[in-house]
């Protein structure tokens, strides 16, 4: 395992699963909601010090200040983008503007696809995750990973 803080972002990097901490687990299935096989791992630090300040004061404790955690498999270099997105998403106000007017271009078909690929994929019913995950998802993944637009 690697813990380094980058851009007020920690990457925790793993090389096998059972190294992940439980702790990240645990945090992540409450922010996003559990899923089977989860290879990446993602939740702002302003969600851990809302629902467990212990954990968010032994977390800046041991790796200083940062306002996002990202956790990837060592290598997996598409994981990593897809979890730096949601760093960017949750970080950069700009970034976020631009995503909000590409989802209220689409059509209200492709967003209905898009939506339901997701909650399929276990994301909870939540619009602020679902259009986090809609834009991880579509600018990491194939042309047409929700369909076409």
């Amino acid at each position: 395992m690697s813990f380094k803080v980058e851009e007020n972002v920690l990457h925790i990097e793993y090389k096998k699963e059972e190294d992940i901490p439980l702790y990240i687990k645990k945090i992540a299935d409450k922010y996003e909601g559990e899923m089977k096989n989860r290879i990446g791992f993602n939740f702002p630090m302003s969600f851990v010090k809302e629902t467990d300040k212990e954990m968010y004061k032994n977390l800046i404790k041991k790796y200083g200040e940062f306002s996002y955690v990202i956790v990837y498999k060592k290598g997996d270099v598409l994981t990593k983008k897809h979890e730096l997105c949601h760093a960017k998403y949750a970080l950069d106000n700009e970034y976020k503007k631009s995503i909000l007017l590409l989802w209220d271009s689409l059509s209200e078909k492709y967003k209905k696809n898009v939506l339901l690929s997701l909650k399929k994929m276990n994301y909870p019913d939540n619009m602020e995750i679902l259009i986090d995950e809609f834009q991880a998802y579509y600018y990491t993944e194939k042309k047409g990973f929700f369909g076409k637009e």
